[in-house]
């Protein structure tokens, strides 16, 4: 099989002739230090991911208004200021939303701008029929949220309800059209990659997430659906409080089910596996970061023996392959997914692999 077919088999629920391997975002460091003097699709096509993307988050860096080159702080083209840091996506710092009344006179980018597709198009040129072309987007929380600021913007669901279906409203203005954009480029894959919950739980109330996030993702995913692409919800932390509704949306797949926030990946395959399909659960944190090579292969071997079984998983990293992560425990994982990852699976037994964490299982 292609990596394309590969992914689609998994996606659809079926038995490809090896577990799919995934990423999104692969630092630069860990890249060069696997294979020096590489670019991205050089060492996408040396690991032998099955999928392709632009290797950085939704927006681009470029063209961006510098307020303050020393603390690395920026305005973006939505006009929230963000600071630069050591990982792919700088972290928001303040939002341009105050009031209500900023909202009425806010103007969200414009979906039709030529930074909206980025590289798709030279990627699409260069692996289409081969990889499974992925792109990450928005759905319903994430840019409302940076727009107002995250604590103000959850405070909202309860003093200013009405405003917050405005702010998604606005935020979606761009977001629904510019995600078909890119599927309409070339993307088969698309990525909502607003995170919902923390290592605990959800960041609000299942209640609160199914009056005003689950209408917008639900619109997000059915307009992804019509363009043509299939769809994975990601989602760091604690899902388990609203796994339910998220599946009732109709998504492809779900990501990346973190195990250091409680995901048990053998629970969730044996009661959603029918369902959806599974992506990820390799802890990108104290495993892939710290542990021992030994101790990446015996946890990367146990996910695929508890999620691999009748097709419906893709290996993954917890969230993606940043700038701690051990280089060798990311190869280690990936010759894992090589040794025990091809179809019929060649376990000996269905006993479980015991890997005690210790202290850093947390």
């Amino acid at each position: 099989m292609t990596g394309r077919e590969r992914i689609f088999a998994a996606l659809e629920r079926r038995i490809p002739d090896r577990v799919p391997l995934f990423e999104c975002v692969i630092d630069t460091r860990v890249m060069q230090a696997l294979l020096p003097g590489c670019d991205y699709f050089q060492f996408n096509e040396w690991i032998g991911l099955d999928n392709v993307c632009q290797n950085r988050s939704s927006w681009s860096r470029d063209n961006v208004e510098i307020i303050d080159e020393k603390r690395g702080l920026f305005r973006d083209k939505w006009g929230v200021i963000r600071a630069f840091g050591p990982e792919s996506t700088p972290a928001p710092v303040e939002g341009p939303i105050k009031t209500p009344e900023d909202l009425k006179r806010y103007t969200p980018p414009d979906p039709n701008a030529a930074d909206v597709l980025g590289d798709i198009p030279k990627i699409v040129a260069r692996y289409k029929g081969q990889k499974a072309i992925s792109a990450i987007c928005r759905d319903a929380f994430f840019n409302p949220a940076f727009l107002r600021g995250m604590e103000q913007f959850l405070m909202d669901m309860i003093e200013r309800p009405r405003f917050v279906h405005e702010l998604i409203e606005v935020c979606l203005s761009h977001d629904i059209p510019a995600m078909e954009r890119m599927v309409a480029a070339g993307v088969e894959v698309v990525v909502f990659g607003d995170d919902y919950a923390d290592k605990n739980s959800t960041l609000m109330s299942p209640k609160h997430f199914r009056e005003f996030i689950l209408p917008g993702l639900k619109r997000c995913v059915d307009a992804a659906h019509r363009a043509g692409a299939y769809v994975i919800k990601h989602t760091d932390g604690n899902i388990m409080g609203i796994i339910d509704l998220l599946v009732e949306t109709g998504i492809d797949a779900l990501n990346p089910l973190e195990p250091q926030a409680g995901m048990d990946i053998g629970y969730v395959k044996e009661h959603y596996g029918d369902r959806v399909c599974l992506v990820g659960n390799i802890d990108c944190g104290y495993l892939l970061s710290e542990a021992p090579a030994s101790m990446v292969r015996a946890l990367t071997r146990e996910t695929i023996q508890k999620a691999a079984p009748g097709g419906g998983f893709i290996l993954s990293s917890s969230n993606s392959i940043h700038s701690s992560v051990k280089p060798e425990n990311y190869l280690a994982m990936v010759e894992t997914l090589r040794e025990w990852g091809e179809y019929p699976l060649k376990f000996e037994s269905n006993q479980p692999i015991n890997c005690n964490l210790g202290s850093h299982a947390q």
